[in-house]
């Protein structure tokens, strides 16, 4: 990775945690708060953090490394049809159902025939396109030599609910953009930023049970980074570039920040 993309990304990821740390507000309170405030004010600051690090950390960095690898950014999300079609609604859940079983599942390449070939049937006059409901929507869509690719970024520790969530999630955006454009070629995928187990991270999740096809539909770590950047070991230049900011006194500058942050006045 090139001098001029580090820095792009560290220019980036400060942009971020301070935009992220300015805007918090300290508003919910319970016992502790009058126990140890400092501490609870910490905990709530960086547990949030830690929860939204898809859009304030992951999100910024993985668009700067696309579009230094010559992907066009799409800044849109992909907007669901409204009204909904009837035949494709019904496909769409046909589709879910099927790859909740272990004996009816189907892969991605098959579900996206089938949802193609039903959105081709449909007369798209009377049908207006509108923005997702909140969180359902994509966190980084790209496009290079014809093809796009959807991710979504999801915490590193998925439940068997979550990757039912996740599946709904793809599904759905293969059914709306595919009613808009039939001949659309997408990809939609579900990202984990990074693997938090000694070893296969497939192994530690649910996913070893089916539902989403590891490396198709759900990708962790060294694939999406090295994807995105085009080279190697992406994703341990990135920990390094979190050294490099705390070695330049970033980490300092962000507890500065937080202690400044007002905890709740409690009545007396």
């Amino acid at each position: 990775m090139d001098k001029t993309t580090r820095e792009e990304i560290k220019r980036n990821l400060k942009l971020s945690l301070r935009k992220y740390v300015s805007n918090f507000v300290y508003k919910n309170i319970q016992p502790l708060d009058f126990l140890i405030p400092k501490e609870r004010k910490i905990r709530s600051v960086v547990g949030g953090l830690e929860t939204s690090m898809g859009t304030t950390v992951w999100e910024p960095i993985a668009k700067t490394l696309a579009e230094m690898n010559g992907f066009e950014i799409i800044e849109q999300k992909i907007l669901k049809p409204k009204p909904f079609p009837e035949k494709l609604a019904n496909e769409l859940s046909k589709l879910i159902t099927l790859r909740e079983n272990k004996k009816t599942w189907i892969p991605t390449k098959e579900c996206v025939k089938r949802l193609k070939s039903v959105c081709n049937q449909i007369d798209g006059s009377d049908i207006e396109f509108v923005a997702p409901a909140p969180g359902t929507g994509v966190d980084v869509r790209i496009k290079k030599r014809g093809l796009e690719y959807a991710f979504d970024i999801k915490t590193v520790q998925p439940n068997l609910g979550s990757i039912k969530a996740f599946n709904k999630e793809i599904l759905e955006w293969y059914a709306y953009r595919l009613c808009e454009n039939p001949a659309a070629n997408i990809k939609c995928i579900i990202a984990y930023p990074y693997n938090p187990h000694p070893n296969d991270f497939w192994a530690y999740s649910p996913h070893n049970i089916g539902i989403l096809e590891c490396g198709i539909d759900a990708v962790v770590e060294k694939q999406f980074w090295d994807f995105l950047s085009g080279f190697s070991n992406t994703f341990e230049i990135l920990m390094k570039i979190f050294k490099e900011l705390n070695d330049e006194g970033f980490g300092k500058e962000l507890s500065r920040r937080i202690k400044k942050i007002h905890t709740i006045k409690k009545e007396k």
